[in-house]
């Protein structure tokens, strides 16, 4: 019994000393793992703090190429289009100078799409570049790459399409630029390693555009080159990095060159096929990392030795310790990791993959979305309540397929569960492995001030885009009106030409193309007045205006197109007591065009188009309401498209219409302007039957103009109308009544030839009839030779929609007095009258010029003007109102011949702008200062096709006394004169 506890009182010692040993070993070896295994982790935390170190500094030199980039095709679209508008050789080099010393780029080009170049100079030469330049100038695309040019070192060039012309004679289809490439690298430059980092900008190919490397290594044409070279990558390396390339792929590896290992970080570029290189050696990147590692595994080496000599009797001694210092870490990390959540947008938790309970809720939960860290730790599905209207399955797990290491994402829109607001949220899902458990660990991130912010911005966008569009459509609606009365002056000379020997059809011609030159002219004054159409209104302007002279001059100027489409035009007025109105000519002449343009276009060849004008009492004292109504048996429109047809750019999409052409920007345009003018449009249509459209406007009545005075020869007498229309036949009769008359009317010409020989025998003869051209029983010119074969001589009024020029002298070999136009107002039918009873004669004008109100005989004019045909109009103009006229071609002649002049010799100078050797600004400037002040004194007036209003304030301010725009306005021109000339 003695010798058996003997012997188990010394076995323990021994025990306790293997266990010891053991203990020991397992320690130490546990150590030395830890050791390897921390080296391991700082090497690898070294290299990925190095790599994503490198990353961000290049990926600052890429951006930085990108913004040379940016900014020197930016310029260069400035610099094209300030270009286009020079024209002097000076200023173009003078404007390229100071182009280049604000810019500071080395050369400048002025490109064809082969390669050839002229610099400001004259200097002529190729611009070897690498790329496919002629396809792409063809196509408009902004070109980016390097050139070679003799005697220079490696260019870089920029180069824009949008400027293309001649200089000095030689025909250019682009504009470029251009730096050497050290200018690029010196901005590229990488100063983060000390001027070691080298860096290259190369294709996808491995063509090098920009090179910054080792001077040892010379001239880089391929970077490939360089590592077939250098390094000791197998081929196969090779060809894969080079499909990294192609692919646009970003990453970075570890290369060794020369026996050097290198940082190699790669970077797809946004322009072109560029990737974006950089090498640092790896030693200077890591090299403070490297020291702290050294010491590091120094001081672990040396703790380790420490702690092995004392590690069994010191591990239960200060285990407590030891896990009371990792409490009151863990208590500091979290009370840190909650403080910093609660000042984030981002809500935290950590749930089991299992059980999906919340092992961790960040503490701002509450504040995010409205639950509090109790609610969700009791049960993980009240979430769903975020998303109450969600149509897809709610029961749905949407972390069941998530992996560990994985993570996916996704947005999501909620509603906050205390407030009420709608919110917006980023979802990362991770899946992570903690204690060897699955855990899914979910990021939500507050987007919703940057959804906000976002929808700010689209908002922004949208509104810009309103405003251009609004722009675009008053141009484009410009576009379209001037082809109508342009259709009219082209029309009606080709007319005046071919029938050059008939004075009296060529001088009706001359009218109907100045009153559509009139109109043209001030479409064209509105295209050139860019405050309006920059502030997006359109200010009314009212002036006298004559519905009469109106509805004349809108047939006029539609008649050609009338005619081209085999076209019935009927235009009549009803109960028009007052025809001289107050409104704004051109926006009325617009909406009436764009109807009448609309009936024209969409109504196939036979069909019919009519415009009746009637007057209806009006609301507002001193105003009247005017309903024009614009009807045509055309295609006419779906109801889908009624509902939308003021809106811009809208046009039916159907078999017929797609073949018509136009904007789809008239009526919108109308619309606006009927609204402007506070009248209203409406409009019926039925497809296969036609359209009507029906605008009503008030306006203001002159009553100063306003005359119904009675015909006093006429006085009780009486008339016959016939016509086949009887709202026409109801409106003259009711003329006839007012000028003192006793009416009837017919609808049929057999009808009125037999009232004409009842009236002769009952003693109560017509003292005048007005008949309709065409009427169905047979047309007017029978009827008139009808009536006149029964003995009548009255006076016979022919009503014609058209020329009556053709049938003018058959009609009047039948009979006719005389004859009026349709539409038909009270101020017509009375001069129609008058002159048919020979109380007014016909006033025949040799002259559309208008008359002048100063006898300007004997006075003399310096007119200069560089345009030859222009200078031809106007001294044939000023010739015709007595003025002596001398001309100068530019403003250096014009100087000098003021200077030489006597005081007196000229009475007035009318001065061009833009003319060649000196402008008319020089040109005034000088005469300004000559020293005689009889001649620095002398009238002069700007006479330019320069009409905007800056143009005006520069002519004033240069020290002219007046300004004309062209074309010339004779009556404007006329004014002037008077006013200086007094």
């Amino acid at each position: 019994m003695g010798v058996k506890n003997r012997n188990t009182k010394r076995e323990r010692p021994v025990r306790e000393k293997w266990v010891r040993a053991a203990v020991f070993t397992v320690v130490f070896t546990g150590v030395v793992f830890a050791v390897l295994q921390y080296y391991k982790f700082v090497s690898k935390t070294v290299y990925e703090e190095s790599v994503s170190h490198l990353t961000e500094v290049f990926h600052q030199s890429d951006n930085m190429l990108r913004e040379v980039t940016n900014q020197n095709l930016t310029y260069l679209h400035m610099w094209a289009e300030n270009l286009q508008n020079l024209s002097d050789e000076r200023e173009i080099r003078d404007y390229i100078e100071k182009a280049q010393e604000d810019a500071g780029f080395l050369d400048f080009y002025f490109l064809s799409a082969d390669g050839n170049y002229k610099m400001v100079t004259g200097q002529t030469g190729y611009l070897g570049l690498q790329e496919k330049m002629e396809e792409e100038i063809r196509q408009g695309n902004d070109i980016v790459t390097n050139a070679s040019v003799p005697g220079k070192s490696q260019l870089l060039v920029f180069a824009t399409p949008r400027a293309h012309g001649n200089y000095q004679g030689f025909e250019y289809d682009a504009i470029a630029i251009a730096y050497e490439n050290a200018d690029i690298v010196n901005v590229l430059d990488i100063s983060a390693f000390n001027g070691n980092a080298q860096s290259y900008v190369v294709h996808s190919d491995g063509r090098v555009v920009i090179d910054h490397s080792l001077e040892s290594w010379g001239k880089v044409y391929n970077f490939f080159g360089v590592l077939r070279e250098h390094s000791k990558m197998s081929e196969k390396e090779i060809l894969a990095l080079s499909e990294e390339f192609k692919e646009g792929h970003n990453d970075a590896v570890m290369v060794n060159l020369d026996g050097k290992n290198y940082y190699l970080v790669y970077e797809k570029s946004d322009i072109q096929d560029w990737m974006f290189l950089g090498l640092v050696n790896a030693d200077i990147v890591n090299a403070s990392m490297d020291r702290l590692q050294f010491s590091t595994i120094l001081l672990v080496g040396a703790v380790v030795l420490c702690i092995a000599a004392f590690l069994i009797s010191l591990i239960i001694q200060k285990s407590r310790t030891s896990l009371k210092k990792k409490d009151v870490e863990i208590l500091y990390r979290d009370e840190l990791f909650q403080k910093l959540s609660m000042n984030v947008d981002d809500v935290f938790l950590m749930l089991d993959a299992k059980t999906y309970k919340a092992d961790y809720i960040s503490p701002n939960v509450e504040k995010l979305l409205g639950f509090t860290v109790e609610q969700i730790q009791k049960d993980i599905r009240i979430l769903a309540k975020l998303h109450p209207w969600d149509s897809e399955d709610p029961k749905k797990n949407y972390l069941e397929g998530i992996r560990t290491s994985e993570q996916q994402e996704w947005d999501f829109e909620c509603v906050h569960q205390k407030t009420g607001e709608q919110r917006w949220f980023h979802i990362v899902a991770m899946g992570s492995e903690v204690n060897r458990k699955k855990k899914y660990i979910l990021v939500m991130s507050d987007r919703t001030s940057d959804r906000k912010m976002n929808q700010a911005l689209s908002e922004a966008v949208h509104a810009a885009e309103t405003a251009n569009r609004a722009k675009s459509t008053f141009l484009s609606n410009m576009s379209h009106d001037i082809r109508t009365p342009m259709n009219a002056i082209i029309g009606f000379t080709t007319l005046a030409v071919s029938n050059i020997d008939d004075k009296k059809k060529v001088r009706d011609y001359l009218g109907k193309i100045l009153s559509a030159s009139n109109h043209l002219l001030s479409l064209i004054n509105d295209i050139l007045d860019m405050s309006r159409i920059e502030s997006g209104k359109i200010q009314l302007e009212e002036t006298e205006v004559s519905l009469s002279e109106v509805l004349h001059d809108l047939k006029t100027i539609v008649s050609g197109q009338i005619h081209a489409k085999q076209l019935e035009l009927y235009m009549d007025v009803m109960d028009v007591t007052h025809e001289n109105v107050y409104c704004d000519k051109t926006r009325l002449n617009q909406v009436l065009l764009n109807l009448l343009s609309n009936a024209i276009k969409f109504t196939p060849a036979g069909g019919t188009v009519s415009v009746r004008l009637r007057q209806y009492p009006g609301t507002k004292r001193g105003s009247e309401m005017y309903e024009i109504r614009v009807k045509d048996n055309g295609i006419g429109m779906s109801p889908e498209f009624v509902q939308k047809i003021f809106s811009p750019f809208e046009r039916e999409r159907t078999s017929t219409v797609s073949r018509t052409q136009g904007t789809g920007l008239g009526m919108a345009i109308t619309k606006n302007i009927v609204d402007m003018m506070g009248g209203t449009i409406e409009v019926q249509t039925e497809q296969g039957k036609g359209t009507e459209f029906i605008v009503c406007l008030p306006l203001r009545i002159q009553t100063e103009h306003h005359r119904t005075e009675k015909i006093v020869e006429l006085e009780g007498l009486k008339a016959l109308v016939v016509d086949d229309d009887f709202n026409t036949c109801d409106s003259v009769t009711k003329m006839l009544v007012k000028v003192g008359m006793r009416s009837e009317w017919t609808l049929s010409g057999k009808e009125a030839v037999l009232r004409a020989r009842q009236s002769m025998e009952l003693g109560d003869a017509f003292h005048a009839y007005i008949i309709d051209w065409r009427l169905p029983d047979m047309n007017g010119i029978e009827v008139t030779r009808q009536i006149r074969s029964l003995g009548d001589d009255t006076p016979i009024i022919i009503l014609t929609a058209y020329d009556w020029s053709d049938i003018e002298v058959e009609a009047r070999a039948a009979g006719v007095t005389a004859f009026c136009a349709k539409p038909l107002f009270m101020s017509d039918i009375r001069e129609t009258l008058l002159m048919a009873i020979g109380q007014k004669q016909t006033v025949t004008d040799d002259t559309i010029l208008p008359a002048a109100g100063s006898d300007f005989k004997g006075r003399c004019i310096l007119l200069v003007e560089d345009n030859a045909l222009n200078s031809e109009i106007a001294v044939e103009i000023l010739n015709e109102y007595g003025f002596l006229v001398d001309t100068a071609e530019n403003g250096e002649v014009a100087v000098e011949k003021v200077k030489n002049s006597v005081p007196g010799n000229y009475d007035l100078v009318l001065m061009d702008v833009q003319m060649p050797v000196m402008n008319g600004y020089e040109a005034t400037k000088a005469i300004r200062a000559l020293a005689d002040p009889a001649l620095a004194g002398i009238t002069i007036l700007a006479m330019t096709a320069n009409a905007f209003e800056e143009d005006k304030k520069e002519a004033l301010e240069c020290g002219m006394n007046g300004f004309l725009s062209k074309p010339i306005v004779i009556e404007e021109l006329l004014a002037a004169l008077q006013k200086n000339l007094k």
